[in-house]
């Protein structure tokens, strides 16, 4: 990467993108001085803690709160029966995408959860009631004091015994348990099996998991008796759509919503959704006209919001004698838990990415979204494509296994090739257009993971730590992300009087870098010092409209807004001194942040001196055309997504007497297109690839038969620390995009796709002579011993 530069080192006034400058971010939060949701202290406030459910699937009989509101402090308590006529259904994130293929398009069924529970409880953590006291203490002794009667009622927890005729009904109104199904095809796979001169038939489990951010959610909210507004604080990735649901929820103008996210302490899409509370908090400061704080306790975190992955796969593949894969068939099924909040877009994402980066024309999944009585599920860093990569990589090893070839050589055979890009795979994405690659060298950055490794000198090695009782093992995993995606994002550039350039953009920040990745590109579009550039985001009080941070999409969606807003400021600028100057645009340049003449440098203008010409009172009398201010907002919508790619590679050693697993090596090759900031980049890399590894080896949420969480603390879910997690090698590939201005492509969830398969790859390539398969998640050592043991 070269050397870090701050900033102010930059000479080249007009180059920012590309350079690797520190963070401008980091200074303040790494010295105490960010203002996290629960920072935030109002006039007046009170607390909230909220009553949760102690059964998975229950009827709510009779709810008694006299006894907790006789306690001192405690100044309401509500109920579902208090809000059910007030407060809207809870919304489904994304419905059925036009993508999908099926003779009877897919519908969704309705959604049914409530802000707070009204006559039934599906899941252990479903918020029921909510008490408003003085003090969050005060507000949680009050908790002890509400009695509820329930009547339960059996629980659902296997996915697959969801789906069956005789399963008990966890939504009445839908008749069965399943919340969507449908298909992602293309080819011919029966007639690609009747060919092939071998089909396979494996079924893998992926676990169930929580993004578990270092700071779980939280809401303030605030009504205004002035504005007859309300605005609301939360730790959430899409202020934007937390606004729209809010008012749809409770019947405001969207106008009379602000909603910001402040520092928010990690995301990774367990806070991409709208949950009960933040639509709750909305309604009881509104109600009570009093400002209002819930932050969530670790406790709450793991029972109440949303965990991620939990599918299971039924995988038939087709393939030829020299490794060449004729036809893949998946059968999906997703635990959902107890509401569908997301509709079908991680089990889509899984089934539109497990081809990968592999010639796989001939392709059939079938989707399942079950419900059952857990916490439901959302997205988690990678949404559905760790699931989906994982099976591609172990079917390719099971292959190589089956055919005694090397798993390298496997991989080779079936890449697409350079000269194949643009590459039609004939599938749908979720967006309703062709998923058709758009750029990238699979081979170059396969080959620079296995040069990486030095995969010859290393087999030398494996083979004579064998003899000495040490049992290595090397692994590759290679996947195609896509990214950026639509409907839209925007960025809003001012320019004062004073040169100050105010740089707002509708993305929210939980730790990528935005500010500094931001003020890159627009510093060097505009020409001036990044210094002058301030960022703000996160506020849907400073711009219009935007969609939120997910899904790898912020460089490609709103880094793109970021540079077309800059472009028109440029323009603006241009015609404004054309006017002064009294020549064409076309005789002048920018430089430095200064329009001037080519030939006469000193006839000119800088940004400062141009905004304070076109304030409202100084305008030429000939510029009839030109708005007041230098300004300019703009919205990037992209055609279809971006396709990242990029291929994993680790050697480790197995420990047979206890099931241990040592990670010596690890590489990973990536391409995102044009990089704005490698320093940024490697820290997305890194960071996801140490998620990664906790997802593939440490963590699992458990449930027992009658849907209670056995895994609510760190001491039954682990979590690596920084002990587990190797040196990782980062190698950048640049294959810009063709379908942004940037050429950009998504990085953020690439270094989390990964280590599942590579990690299961290399412990199986370790234990090859015990002959094991490895066909689940997690691969903790008590996994490892178990099959070394019963085998």
């Amino acid at each position: 990467m070269g050397t870090v530069l701050d900033s102010q080192d930059i000479k080249d006034e007009r180059k920012y993108i590309g350079r690797p400058i520190k963070r401008r971010e980091d200074k303040r939060l790494l010295t105490g001085k960010g203002e996290y949701l629960d920072d935030i202290k109002l006039v007046n406030m009170l607390h909230v803690a909220f009553l949760r459910s102690p059964y998975a699937h229950a009827k709510i009989i009779d709810i008694n709160v006299s006894k907790a509101l006789e306690i001192e402090g405690v100044e309401a308590i509500f109920t579902g029966k208090d809000l059910v006529n007030h407060v809207g259904i809870m919304p489904i994130m994304s419905n059925v995408y036009p993508g999908v293929q099926e003779r009877e398009k897919p519908i969704l069924k309705p959604q049914t959860q409530r802000a707070l529970a009204y006559d039934k409880v599906h899941f252990v953590g479903e918020p029921i009631a909510a008490i408003i006291a003085k003090s969050r203490a005060i507000a949680e002794d009050g908790l002890q004091l509400i009695d509820i009667s329930y009547e339960p009622l059996e629980a659902v927890v296997d996915p697959e015994i969801s789906v069956t005729n005789d399963s008990p009904l966890l939504h009445q109104d839908w008749g069965d348990n399943v919340a969507v199904s449908y298909k992602v095809e293309a080819g011919d796979v029966q007639a690609a099996f009747a060919q092939s001169d071998f089909v396979l038939q494996e079924e893998l489990k992926i676990n169930r998991q929580s993004p578990n951010p270092m700071e779980t959610r939280g809401v303030v909210s605030k009504w205004d008796e002035q504005t007859n507004s309300l605005t609301v604080w939360s730790s959430t990735q899409m202020p934007h759509k937390l606004r729209s649901h809010i008012s749809s929820c409770l019947g405001l103008p969207e106008m009379d919503i602000r909603v910001i996210a402040p520092n928010v302490g990690g995301g990774f899409g367990g806070k991409a959704l709208i949950y009960p509370e933040e639509i709750a908090m909305s309604y009881f400061a509104a109600k009570l006209k009093i400002p209002l704080k819930w932050t969530e306790d670790r406790l709450e975190h793991m029972t109440s919001a949303a965990h991620a992955r939990d599918q299971l796969h039924k995988v038939e593949i087709g393939f030829m004698k020299d490794g060449t894969i004729t036809g893949l068939r998946d059968e999906l099924i997703l635990d959902t838990g107890a509401h569908s909040l997301y509709g079908i877009n991680s089990t889509y994402n899984t089934a539109a990415h497990l081809p990968g980066p592999y010639r796989i024309l001939n392709y059939e999944c079938e989707v399942k979204v079950a419900v059952t009585n857990k916490t439901p599920c959302s997205q988690y860093r990678g949404a559905g494509r760790p699931e989906a990569v994982f099976v591609m990589d172990r079917m390719i090893d099971i292959i190589a296994k089956k055919l005694q070839i090397d798993p390298v050589e496997v991989r080779r055979r079936n890449l697409i090739t350079l000269e194949e890009m643009p590459f039609d795979t004939g599938r749908i994405y979720k967006d309703g257009k062709p998923l058709v690659y758009d750029s990238g060298d699979y081979h170059a950055c396969f080959e620079k993971t296995v040069n990486a490794l030095n995969l010859k000198e290393f087999r030398k090695e494996q083979k004579k730590a064998v003899q000495d009782g040490r049992f290595l093992g090397i692994g590759f995993s290679a996947y195609v992300e896509g990214t950026g995606q639509g409907p839209h994002d925007g960025c809003k550039i001012e320019i004062d009087p004073t040169g100050t350039v105010l740089c707002k953009v509708s993305s929210a920040d939980q730790g990528q870098g935005h500010k500094t990745t931001w003020a890159q590109i627009c510093a060097e579009t505009l020409g001036v010092n990044i210094e002058s550039v301030q960022v703000i985001i996160g506020d849907t009080g400073a711009i219009r409209y935007g969609n939120g941070t997910y899904g790898s999409r912020s460089t490609v969606v709103s880094g793109s807004a970021v540079l077309k807003a800059a472009q028109e400021i440029r323009k603006k600028a241009l015609k404004i001194a054309s006017v002064l100057l009294e020549v064409p645009s076309s005789d002048l340049k920018i430089e430095l942040g200064r329009v001037s003449h080519k030939e006469y440098e000193d006839r000119g203008y800088t940004y400062a001196e141009l905004a304070e010409w076109v304030k409202p009172n100084k305008l030429p009398s000939n510029s009839t055309d030109i708005e007041p201010g230098l300004q300019a907002e703009i919205y990037f919508i992209p055609e279809t997504v971006t396709y990242s790619n990029g291929v994993h590679g680790a050697i480790v050693e197995v420990d047979t007497e206890t099931g241990k697993i040592d990670i010596l090596n690890y590489v990973v090759a990536h391409d995102a297109g044009k990089i704005i900031n490698p320093l940024i980049a490697d820290g997305q890399l890194m960071g996801g690839v140490a998620q990664g590894i906790g997802g593939a080896i440490y963590e699992e949420i458990v449930y027992d038969k009658n849907g209670q969480l056995l895994t609510g603390t760190y001491m039954d879910y682990l979590l690596p620390t920084a002990s587990e997690i190797p040196e990782i090698t980062a190698i950048h590939m640049e294959s810009p995009s063709p379908r942004n201005p940037l050429g950009v492509k998504g990085l953020g969830e690439g270094g989390t796709i990964s280590p599942p398969a590579v990690l299961a790859n290399a412990i199986e390539d370790a234990l090859s002579q015990f002959d094991l398969k490895i066909n689940k998640l997690p691969l903790s050592p008590n996994y490892i011993w178990s099959l070394l043991n019963n085998r």
